[in-house]
């Protein structure tokens, strides 16, 4: 059940059917996590749900994942509610009615104009809805080791994973390349025309951009190792760059000027490579994330699975990657994401100084890269001086995460590979 962002006790049309009555409690105060109270005896609780009778004698319907964490739990205590699991998720059932198997890279698939692609389908896929697909650019070519990398986050957001084949650096017709792998697969699947991503690495990484700027109906972009211009601050874009690599000036620029408060640059300790299959996971998680908080209405059961996929994220690294659950943690935290112990997790999360100086960083570290890489034109090669003794004193900022690391290889020379 999501959390929506409206008054407490907003009154609902139609009252629960088939509520779990039961011996209702003594009239209280009853507070929510946003501060309101009210002051009502509880008359049942079902599906998630507090049906209140007020004092003087109106009734109300509540969702229970708006009142405090010891409201809660004193009301599922009274009617003998347990708590749910937390890995408990929604069901799904699966897609098995699309033309290519589930959780398979296929071989190459023959589009109309000679143009190829290769496909991948995560065994995730719910049966019966229209789906996200993400477009991916190689600067090489494509092939299906291209999609591999991408497999993680597909699983985890549900995406469907598309590569052209022929789209490549120094191909003059790339461009219809991608656009008829992009046809191709919309008439063949079923797609959600709203959930469109495009991405790629290097010259891929620029086609993907330019392909977005031409196609409006594109809602973001992941872009890696290589920047380009963006074609609307209503695309989301994600951008992962090496350290060293010497398109880090040309990324910076990217985001220049760029409007929306949601999109990310975000530089690794590397060269001119792809960013490892998390970071590209946890660039697909914010792009599905934001769009699917900013429409939650429309998608409520995408979201709801969305969230429970990304709690399943936070516990599996809570211990091993404490710096990645906490930023997960917060991201929920931020949406009024519903889930059994997301608060306290978060709140454990949160002690560590170390997890909220990264959650910083990550924030923060585009804005310096911009006015530190954006107007000088050497550090895409040798590092200017001033650029260097800024990106060090940054460092110092962060000690102890691994910003520190990135910041002070950016104060070195780019290299190539």
């Amino acid at each position: 059940m999501l959390v929506v962002k409206c008054c407490l006790l907003q009154l609902l049309s139609v009252l629960l059917a088939g509520v779990l009555l039961g011996e209702s409690t003594e009239s209280r105060e009853w507070v929510a996590k946003s501060g309101h109270k009210v002051v009502a005896k509880a008359l049942a609780l079902a599906d998630n749900k507090v049906q209140f009778e007020r004092t003087d004698g109106s009734k109300i319907t509540v969702d229970l994942d708006k009142l405090s964490d010891g409201d809660q739990t004193m009301l599922r205590d009274h009617f003998g509610i347990k708590e749910p699991e937390p890995g408990a998720g929604p069901a799904v059932e699966t897609a098995d009615d699309l033309p290519h198997p589930l959780g398979k890279t296929t071989d190459e698939i023959q589009a109309d104009g000679g143009w190829s692609y290769f496909l991948y389908l995560p065994e995730t896929l719910p049966k019966g809805e229209k789906h996200p697909v993400m477009f991916i650019m190689d600067p090489g070519g494509g092939s299906a080791r291209t999609a591999n990398r991408y497999i993680p986050g597909a699983n985890r957001n549900r995406f469907i994973i598309a590569v052209s084949k022929q789209s490549k650096n120094g191909f003059g017709e790339s461009a219809q390349a991608i656009e008829g792998m992009m046809r191709h697969v919309r008439e063949t699947l079923p797609v959600d025309e709203d959930r469109l991503y495009t991405s790629g690495f290097s010259g891929g990484s620029r086609m993907a951009l330019s392909t977005a700027a031409k196609n409006t109906d594109i809602a973001g972009v992941l872009a890696c190792g290589a920047g380009g211009n963006v074609g609307s601050a209503k695309q989301l874009v994600y951008g992962l760059c090496g350290s060293n690599c010497f398109n880090r000036t040309d990324m910076a620029n990217s985001f220049k000027g760029y409007g929306n408060r949601d999109g990310i640059l975000r530089y690794f300790p590397g060269k001119h490579d792809w960013a490892k299959e998390d970071l590209i996971d946890d660039a697909m998680t914010h792009l599905n994330g934001v769009f699917l908080f900013k429409n939650a209405k429309k998608y409520p059961e995408v979201t709801e699975r969305y969230v429970h996929d990304v709690m399943t994220l936070i516990r599996e690294n809570q211990e091993s990657d404490p710096l990645r659950a906490y930023v997960w943690a917060e991201f929920l935290t931020e949406h009024d994401a519903n889930s059994p112990d997301l608060a306290s997790i978060h709140g454990k999360l949160a002690q560590s100084e170390t997890n909220k100086l990264f959650l910083k960083g990550l924030t923060d570290i585009d804005d310096f890269a911009v006015k530190s890489f954006g107007d000088i034109s050497n550090s895409q090669w040798q590092a200017d001086p001033k650029v260097s003794a800024a990106c060090l004193r940054e460092a110092k900022k962060y000690t102890g995460t691994p910003w520190e690391e990135v910041l002070t290889k950016m104060a070195e020379d780019a290299q190539k590979f």
